[in-house]
């Protein structure tokens, strides 16, 4: 059954896209819960009228987060925090503390967005990842250092 996304479904696509999916799914899911439209000929000539429109804003969205990913690998966060003797941490750095550290730089970013494999438990230099879109993504080096 093809459907179009009236917003966005996390592994099937992106609001705007048309999709063919099984028949369950559509039925049992995408249609009840008011994510998807199913296709018909009316929706499909509207859905081909607004296609440059989309495409348009897909290309400035973008284009914002490329420049936000180039602002982003040349930042350098430092994050402040109480520590032991040996390095270890009174608790962790996690995306959201990152998130903070970045913004207070002038960049807002969803914490979401960043992607640590696992919260940060020592002190020192540390590569973060920051995902801001499907093929747009930076590195930023956060120095976690130790508090007074």
């Amino acid at each position: 059954m093809k459907v179009i996304l009236k917003r966005d479904v996390k592994g099937l696509g992106r609001e705007g896209d048309m999709k063919e999916v099984k028949d369950g799914y559509a039925r049992n899911f995408l249609l009840p819960s008011g994510a998807a439209s199913m296709a018909d000929k009316g929706t499909v000539a509207n859905w081909e009228r607004h296609r440059e429109h989309r495409e348009e804003r897909d290309r400035a969205v973008r284009a914002e987060a490329e420049e936000t990913a180039g602002k982003l690998r040349e930042m350098k966060v430092e994050i402040p925090v109480k520590a032991g003797d040996k390095g270890r941490l009174f608790g962790a750095v996690t995306n959201r503390e990152v998130a903070q550290a970045i913004a207070a730089q002038g960049v807002e970013i969803d914490r979401h967005n960043i992607h640590l494999r696992e919260p940060i438990k020592t002190l020192g230099e540390h590569r973060v990842e920051v995902r801001l879109m499907a093929g747009v993504d930076a590195v930023v080096s956060v120095a976690v250092v130790a508090q007074g």
